[in-house]
């Protein structure tokens, strides 16, 4: 029996539809933006990064923060923070950069894997479990106990490293010459938005 074109027609459009569904529900993961603000136009940042330049929008739904310095003193138990190390010829893992996340960061790429910005060091986020006071190889610093899901390690943290904590802040701090940490959506016009953006510390 011969089928009608008309039928054929639906048929063929039905199936296109069940093949684009699952890509138009698809989401497109946020990749890392790290660089410096070359110039700001409106909603729109240009961020040089050593991949080339980028084109990031801010929205009013962007969460933007600004690094501030901390002390050795300041890190307690009960914080999450993100620590870059590199693991020592004894064992230990010693700490390059302690960077300590808001309270709505928590949990936010939780573990312990290598670092994608540091060759050769750790990148782990995790909550402070304990933290005590100690020297090595005469030098006076911390040891902190990191507990993220799946295990745990501690880091010896030296007191002439990059300590501080994020703190919220506005788009007054987006300015040129600002470096930046963001996560941001690729568009399909070549410009990305921003769902995050740490304005870090400067000469730290």
């Amino acid at each position: 029996m011969k089928i009608p074109h008309r039928i054929v027609g639906m048929l063929a459009a039905a199936l296109l539809l069940v093949t684009l569904i699952p890509r138009l529900g698809a989401q497109i993961a946020p990749v890392a933006v790290r660089g410096k603000i070359t110039a700001v136009k409106g909603q729109e940042l240009s961020v040089a990064t050593p991949k080339g330049e980028f084109r990031v929008t801010v929205s009013d739904k962007t969460v933007i923060r600004q690094e501030a310095p901390i002390n050795l003193s300041d890190i307690e138990p009960g914080m999450y923070l993100g620590t870059t190390a590199a693991k020592q010829a004894d064992g230990m893992f010693r700490a390059s950069e302690v960077h300590v996340m808001s309270e709505d960061q928590r949990g936010l790429s939780e573990g312990h894997r290598p670092s994608s910005s540091t060759p050769g060091s750790t990148m782990t986020n995790a909550n402070v479990e304990k933290v005590e006071d100690v020297v090595v190889q005469d030098v006076k610093g911390r040891v902190m106990s990191l507990k993220y899901k799946g295990g745990e390690v501690k880091i010896f943290v030296p007191p002439d490293i990059r300590l501080v904590k994020g703190v919220a802040a506005s788009r007054e701090a987006l300015k040129p010459g600002a470096e930046i940490s963001a996560q941001a959506t690729p568009n399909a016009d070549n410009t990305m938005s921003a769902t995050q953006i740490t304005v870090r510390a400067p000469g730290r």
